[in-house]
């Protein structure tokens, strides 16, 4: 397969979270970063392109590490949204690319991606009394942001949460409720997030709450880097910890209901994850420490890769620098990007095609 670059740059280049997205809904521009020194802090840049690679544009500059890079995704076909760490704490930031003006910016953990126009956002008690201009952020828990209108609901307190983990039967922990990944379903009817309990240090517990009827579900030692797959059910890699030691050669993508039960395979080894839009291919990065973080290609309900698509094996990079490949299709399923470390001081955004 052809590997492509975003750009070609003397600058490090990334995308966002797995399953973020990438690609505006239209399929007609990119959303992407760009840093000079990936060691630092600052200086990461927030730029976007058309889908033939044409027409970059600089709109904004924030700082941040590198993990998931500014977590930049598009919300509609002009609004995006991105982390910036600079100051006491970080915030999120709604921006109008035509524009180039700001919407929001909001002291809170970000999120995924919008479903349907509305971003969720969580709030732990660092960013309380943060948001002056944002007075229905009184208290810790889950919120969502309508693009359209503005309005911010909560969704769950973290009092509510906290009273949900014990009803599970699982014990919170001083920041239980400083909850991440947090991701509404394609409707906006359900919520799920992931929760630090007692009960499960190695990989946290997924907890999930349907909206409309207050039900709540909670799997127990969670599968990672979980997704929705549909309204109802997540796709996430299945892990397997042996003294202390995450395998690799065990892990597998599956899909789960949200109490946990495993419904069917979906592929083979991976740990960041996303499927096309179809759910008939997903892809996986191996990204284990000691091993190159090679991205695998499967068709749904096989182990067997279809396509492997080679990386880098620079572990610096990889874990102390936190540059993980995040594999995330295009909303068509033309495209899979990634980012793809090529030395100790540079990654570069990058994809394949895909007929």
């Amino acid at each position: 397969m052809i590997i492509n670059k975003i750009i070609c740059s003397d600058d490090s280049t990334f995308i966002g979270m797995n399953g973020g997205m990438i690609e505006s809904p239209d399929g007609k521009r990119i959303i992407y970063a760009r840093k000079k020194d990936i060691t630092q802090k600052k200086g990461m840049e927030i730029w976007v392109c058309d889908i033939d690679l044409k027409n970059h544009r600089h709109i904004y500059t924030v700082e941040c590490f590198n993990h998931n890079g500014p977590s930049a995704s598009f919300i509609d076909n002009s609004t995006v949204v991105f982390r910036d760490m600079s100051g006491e704490v970080s915030a999120f930031i709604i921006m109008d690319i035509d524009s180039v003006k700001i919407k929001h910016r909001i002291y809170a953990k970000e999120s995924h991606r919008a479903e349907n126009g509305i971003y969720p956002f969580s709030v732990s008690k660092e960013f309380l009394d943060k948001n002056p201009d944002y007075p229905m952020i009184d208290e810790t828990g889950i919120y969502t942001l309508d693009i359209d209108d503005g309005k911010i609901k909560k969704i769950l307190s973290g009092d509510n949460l906290t009273e949900i983990v014990k009803s599970h039967g699982l014990t919170p922990v001083e920041d239980t409720v400083s909850v991440s990944h947090v991701q509404l379903n394609p409707s906006a009817t359900s919520v799920m997030m992931r929760i630090g309990v007692k009960d499960c240090p190695v990989f946290g517990a997924l907890g999930c709450f349907d909206i409309n009827s207050g039900k709540s579900h909670m799997i127990k030692d969670k599968p990672v880097h979980q997704l929705w797959y549909d309204d109802d059910t997540y796709m996430a890699t299945r892990q397997f910890e042996n003294n202390g030691h995450i395998e690799m050669d065990t892990s597998y993508i599956a899909r789960f209901s949200k109490d946990g039960e495993e419904i069917e395979v979906l592929g083979g080894i991976g740990n960041h994850i996303d499927g096309n839009h179809d759910r008939t291919v997903f892809a996986g990065d191996r990204c284990y420490p000691d091993y190159s973080p090679n991205i695998y290609i499967y068709e749904k309900g096989s182990k067997k890769a279809i396509h492997e698509i080679e990386i880098p094996d620079l572990q610096d990079v990889i874990w102390k620098l936190q540059v993980h490949p995040n594999p995330s299709f295009s909303k068509d399923g033309k495209r899979l990007y990634f980012n793809m470390p090529v030395s100790e001081n540079k990654t570069e955004a990058s994809f394949v095609e895909l007929i």
